[in-house]
């Protein structure tokens, strides 16, 4: 996991990037949230289940969970395609 991030004050923002190493599948996305001595905190989390399929250059899938800062996630849909 990278993560490329920019403080200003109490608070950081910028990109995170996933590699499973198993399957070399990456992810990419953005952070932000509140830096306190040497702590740092999300701005939210989500915790969801889902089912998808893999293809030679993508990942498909669809999931349902919640959000702490959204609620509901009803029909999340996650592509993740091969650079």
């Amino acid at each position: 996991m990278t993560w490329q991030v920019t403080q200003t004050g109490g608070s950081f923002s910028g990109t995170m990037t996933l590699t499973d190493i198993g399957t070399n599948v990456t992810g990419r996305g953005t952070v932000s949230g509140s830096v306190s001595g040497t702590s740092i905190y999300g701005s939210c989390t989500a915790n969801v289940t889902g089912t998808g399929g893999a293809a030679s250059t993508s990942i498909n899938g669809n999931y349902t969970g919640s959000s702490s800062c959204g609620g509901a996630i009803g029909s999340g849909l996650l592509t993740l395609i091969k650079q």
